[in-house]
């Protein structure tokens, strides 16, 4: 439980054996057992089963996100840019934030560097978004094109908690963007580009989106 309690960026249950020393077959039944108790639950992120914790001792998510809504709002207000500021704000902050990643995260972040760029860099990040968007953990993401050499492709982002009716809240999604290009540019070794496509906000959840795009350079 502590290795799980530990990892708010959710751990694979091979990061489970690693950590205890059991043997993988005693750590599925230690899980399973968690799991009906409701401490803990999984979630499939990528090519990853993830498990997180059900107690949390950090503050409530809903409180988190109304806190963080009422800050970029105001930020935008006050502030008012086409979202390039708020980008170089998530950019730069890449190297204060203090990322969870877990051990299978890194590994497979790891064996990226030691690849040409290719498709597999950019369906990789769909693993690896949701783990430093804390405030969109039922985030859904796609790839809506891609071009034939793999060096660029569009993410189609639904499920938000940062798309409404109003873009009063887009300055997140740049913020994501900035950290987005730190991030990848950091663990590839390489120039990355990460731009704001579109921003379809709708009072249907469901037609709600936003498209970034991501190219290798």
């Amino acid at each position: 439980m502590e290795c799980i309690r530990d990892s708010p960026g959710g751990v694979t249950a091979s990061d489970i054996v690693k950590f205890t020393k059991f043997s993988r077959n005693t750590v599925s039944k230690y899980v399973a057992v968690l799991e009906v108790k409701n401490q803990i639950f999984n979630k499939k992120i990528g090519a990853y089963k993830l498990y997180f914790t059900t107690k949390r001792s950090h503050i409530p998510l809903e409180l988190a996100i109304s806190y963080y809504k009422a800050l970029i709002s105001r930020f935008k207000k006050y502030i008012p840019d086409t979202g390039g500021l708020a980008k170089k704000i998530g950019k730069e902050a890449v190297t204060d934030i203090k990322f969870t990643f877990g051990p299978s995260i890194l590994k497979q972040m790891k064996s990226l560097k030691d690849n040409p760029i290719s498709r597999l860099h950019l369906e990789s990040f769909k693993s690896f978004y949701p783990v430093y968007d804390p405030f969109s953990p039922d985030i859904e993401i796609s790839i809506i094109k891609i071009d034939p050499q793999g060096n660029s492709a569009t993410f189609r982002f639904k499920n938000s908690p940062f798309l409404s009716d109003t873009k009063d809240f887009d300055y997140h999604i740049y913020i994501i963007c900035g950290i987005t290009e730190g991030i990848l540019e950091r663990e590839l070794k390489t120039g990355v580009s990460c731009e704001v496509k579109e921003i379809h906000p709708s009072r249907r959840k469901e037609d709600a989106y936003f498209d970034i795009i991501i190219k290798l350079v």
